[in-house]
């Protein structure tokens, strides 16, 4: 009798240490996945962040709320920008996966054609994930060219004007983003963002 009580103490002593064994390397398998390497994205990212010089500038144009914000640069007369907008209303479906980015995420579209009220509420169909930012072009490309998204050309939302700067609200850039399929630049998205924080 007592060697049948010390086996199934045993058992139960076994069955409670794997349990445990497995919960602290379901934690730990976890954060190393949730924190792996961000170098196999197509995205370029800066490990540490890189902290924006026109910080004052940026905050008086996009809001100094605490937002993460992909830039582009758009005229929103441009069918082509209207297209990359529906892209991005993909990738923000495509978001839904993770809610807390999703929610706090816009996408920022400096408007060269400086758009009135009413160009960037008909450009933007009323989505609360996109803000069109109206300024005088000059200031936009001094930003812009901080961002590292400068125009080149008048392709608007050409090929060569899809990257997208990924800025946290702490105003450091983490990353350019290639223009890619929506499941894609969801996932960079996501990945960079949590790595972060």
């Amino acid at each position: 009798m007592g060697e049948w009580q010390w086996r199934g103490r045993g058992a139960r002593l076994v069955v409670t240490l794997a349990a445990l064994a497995s919960l602290i390397l379901g934690y730990y398998a976890g954060q190393y996945w949730q924190r792996r390497p961000l170098s196999d994205l197509s995205a370029i990212v800066y490990p540490t962040g890189q902290r924006i010089d026109a910080i004052d500038e940026l905050t008086a144009l996009a809001g100094a709320d605490e937002a993460w914000r992909l830039f582009l640069v758009a005229d929103t007369r441009a069918p082509s920008c209207a297209a990359l907008l529906r892209h991005f209303a993909k990738v923000f479906n495509r978001l839904a996966a993770w809610p807390d980015i999703q929610a706090n995420l816009r996408l920022s579209l400096l408007a060269y054609d400086e758009p009135d009220e009413a160009a960037i509420a008909a450009f933007t169909a009323g989505v609360s994930w996109a803000e069109v930012i109206s300024a005088d072009p000059q200031r936009l490309a001094q930003l812009s060219q901080k961002l590292g998204i400068a125009p080149s050309g008048t392709d608007w939302c050409g090929e060569n004007q899809r990257t997208g700067a990924l800025v946290s609200p702490a105003r450091r850039r983490w990353a350019l983003l290639p223009y890619e399929p929506a499941p894609a630049m969801a996932r960079n998205l996501q990945r960079i963002i949590a790595f972060v924080e």
